[in-house]
């Protein structure tokens, strides 16, 4: 037989052995069955891909969830997401708008998003497991982070109704619009009525019908409310004040004192928010703060370095955004009034560390995770 001929049979002869060799599992390696999830195997797969997801390209990413597009809360996260992402290369903050705040606090607390803008009021609850939040099984805790600005809730009734309510107790046994039931500023009003004792009815309302309710005597009186310290209204509050001629009823000095000795925060400001007059020198009503936060899903150093940036750039922030003028007045001291009322949340270690660098800090703050 021709030599040529020979040499390729034994070629194809060692070529067929190692494929039946190959075939049989050699070179491969051995298979191990897969075990069996339990559900801390699936939160920690969950959170791995989360973490992952969340440093695609060489960036840390933050899902930052916030309240509707039109929205405070959502407008101010758009503005620090820009100045931040422009100065810290390797971090990526992304603004989402949700159905409301605690929408977004509860899609954080299911891994849905890295951090949430919230209030002190719905931290409260979340923590209590009450309120908003009773039944509700989070995953993982927000920690206080930071906290951008107050908005001061009170009760407004038409102009011509005025000589009718002097203080807030004149609304029992009346029909309100204490604001919407599911927002931070509704709950919060009520809880200052119920500590005064005042029994009403509350008359849930589109935001656009209000003016016509007020009008037509569905209503005696809606809430309503100033952000930053009294230096702007929310757009629906603007709306209303051209439909409708409003009068501000503060609570009186006895109503004051009982709803702080009851847990019940209270602030005076100014009324340079409103465009008309709205009979009264100040605002007073039912403080509460808001903030933006986040959780140990996101570690101690990029938190810290965020907050540093954040100071630094506070002059920028205030320029681009006026949400973020309060906070820019004294940002440490507004740091800590803010962590005071809610000092059973337990702060960010990024945060207590860049509080402790600034020389604020208590012993009686907790320090989470």
């Amino acid at each position: 037989m021709d030599s040529k001929i020979i040499a390729g049979v034994v070629v194809l002869i060692v070529v067929i052995a190692l494929a039946a060799v190959l075939m049989m599992g050699g070179g491969q390696e051995e298979q191990t069955p897969a075990p069996q999830e339990t559900k801390e195997t699936q939160a920690a797969q969950q959170e791995t891909q989360t973490q992952a997801q969340g440093q695609a390209g060489g960036k840390v990413q933050i899902r930052w969830a916030t309240s509707k597009s039109t929205s405070s809360g959502y407008k101010a996260m758009v503005t620090l997401a820009k100045v931040v992402n422009d100065v810290l290369p390797d971090v990526e903050i992304v603004p989402i708008a949700t159905a409301g705040a605690v929408a977004g606090m509860k899609g954080f607390a299911k891994g849905e998003y890295d951090a949430a803008y919230a209030a002190d009021i719905s931290l409260k609850e979340m923590y209590g497991k009450y309120g908003r939040f009773e039944g509700f099984e989070p995953q993982r805790m927000l920690l206080q982070t930071l906290w951008v600005y107050t908005i001061d809730i009170g009760i407004a009734v038409p102009k011509d109704k005025a000589g009718e309510y002097k203080c807030w107790r004149d609304f029992d046994g009346k029909k309100l619009f204490t604001l919407p039931k599911a927002w931070d500023v509704g709950t919060a009003l009520r809880k200052g009525l119920d500590a005064l004792g005042v029994k009403y009815e509350h008359v849930e309302l589109d935001l656009d019908a209000v003016a016509t309710a007020l009008q037509k005597g569905d209503i005696v009186a809606t809430g309503i409310y100033v952000t930053g310290g009294g230096r702007s209204l929310a757009g629906w509050e603007k709306q209303l004040e051209v439909q409708a001629d409003l009068a501000v009823v503060n609570p009186c000095p006895d109503e004051i004192e009982e709803m702080r000795s009851k847990g019940v925060p209270i602030a005076t400001v100014p009324v340079t928010a409103f465009s008309k007059d709205v009979g009264v020198k100040e605002f007073t009503g039912v403080r509460i703060y808001y903030g933006f936060h986040t959780g140990t899903n996101l570690d101690e150093d990029t938190v810290y370095r965020l907050l540093k940036t954040i100071y630094a750039n506070i002059d920028k922030l205030a320029e681009l955004d006026p949400a973020f003028s309060q906070v820019q007045k004294d940002f440490l001291g507004f740091q800590k009034e803010a962590i005071e009322v809610s000092k059973e949340i337990p702060l960010h270690p990024g945060y207590a560390k860049f509080l402790k660098e600034n020389g604020v800090w208590s012993d009686e703050w907790k320090v989470g995770g």
